[in-house]
Order: structure tokens, then C-alpha cells, then sequence
């Protein structure tokens, strides 16, 4: 029976910043999905995450990774396609399109590993509106590498979404249809 055969159970792993990081600044935790076929893998994803100040869900098969993605926000899911056996990567590539469409909507980064010279597999990934596909992951250091740029793309992302909230009120005081402008003007 294959790993993702078992009914392993999802784990929450989180990720606790050092004093030093505490105390230079608020270090705000993300939280990323990952999904690999692999528990070693997994566990050095989650590692490379937790380095990185992201909080992990790991889930070694798609219909867990599948129900956590609803149950959780969830920032960057990582699907590690490289570690799936071809029995199982049929579910694994329905889990990656409703990933997909679920993340276009709601700012979530949705990154790929898949094996080298996969180059259907990249296709593919890129059609559905893939975030990153990364061919042939080697370790915690190719992958710290991400989470660092997933990092600063949500922090990008939540800017925009935060400017463009504060821009949109900003223009209800102006034309007087917030309640304390109203209330001012009718005083005086």
C-alpha cells in the first residue's frame, strides 16, 4: 500500500518566530498547504516553511489537501507532483485544477513541483493559471527560496488590496456620505 493510499492524518505544523525576529519588527505568519506524496518531502517542506516564518498544513494526499484548502485560508498551496506515483497522479492533477480555480479568486499562490523534463506536465500546470512550476526540487534551499518570494508577493498583494480599500473609504468621507462627515457639516 503507497503512502497515499493510508488514511494519514493532516498535520498542523506551526511555525514559532525566534526572540530576535519578535523583537525586529512584526513577522506576520503565513500559512501554506503542502501536499506531497512523499513524508519526507513533506516534512522538508515544512521545514524550509517554518525557516521561512510560514505556518504549514501538510497533507500526503489529495482528498485531505482538498478539504484543508476549504477549512483554511491559506496563502501559498505547494503540490509536490514529483513525489506522486503514477497510480495517484490522477487525483493529484484534479486536486491541482480545483486548487486552481480556488485560488484565482481569493489571492492564493499556487505552486507546482513536478519532475524534470516534464514538459506536459508544465503546460498543463501554466494553462490552469499556475503561480510557479518548479521542475525537479532539490532540498530545503530551492525551496526556502520560494517561500521567500511567495512572501513578498502576498505582502504585495495584501498592500494593494489594503491601499485600495483605504482609497475607496478615503473617496466616501469626500463626497459626504460617511456618517461623521455628515454629522459635522450639519453642526456648524
Amino acid at each position: 500500500m503507497s503512502e497515499l493510499q493510508t488514511n494519514v492524518p493532516t498535520t498542523m505544523v506551526s511555525s514559532h518566530l525566534s526572540a530576535a525576529a519578535a523583537r525586529n519588527g512584526a513577522v506576520m505568519l503565513r500559512t501554506c498547504l503542502v501536499v506531497s506524496g512523499s513524508t519526507r518531502r513533506a516534512e522538508q517542506f515544512a521545514q524550509a516553511a517554518h525557516d521561512e516564518h510560514w505556518s504549514t498544513i501538510v497533507c500526503v494526499n489529495a482528498e485531505e489537501a482538498a478539504r484543508n484548502a476549504v477549512r483554511h485560508r491559506v496563502h501559498l498551496a505547494l503540490v509536490d507532483l514529483e513525489s506522486v506515483p503514477a497510480a495517484q497522479q490522477a487525483a493529484f492533477f484534479q486536486l491541482i485544477e480545483q486548487l486552481a480555480r480556488a485560488c484565482r479568486g481569493d489571492g492564493t499562490l499556487l505552486a507546482v513541483c513536478g519532475r524534470p523534463n516534464d514538459e506536459a506536465a508544465e503546460v498543463w500546470s501554466r494553462r490552469l493559471g499556475v503561480w510557479m512550476y518548479l521542475p525537479g526540487v532539490n532540498g530545503r534551499s530551492d525551496i526556502g527560496l520560494l517561500y521567500g518570494q511567495a512572501r513578498r508577493v502576498v505582502e504585495k498583494l495584501e498592500y494593494s488590496a489594503s491601499q485600495s480599500t483605504h482609497a475607496t473609504n478615503g473617496m466616501n468621507g469626500m463626497d459626504g456620505s460617511s456618517g461623521a462627515g455628515h454629522a459635522a457639516r450639519r453642526h456648524r
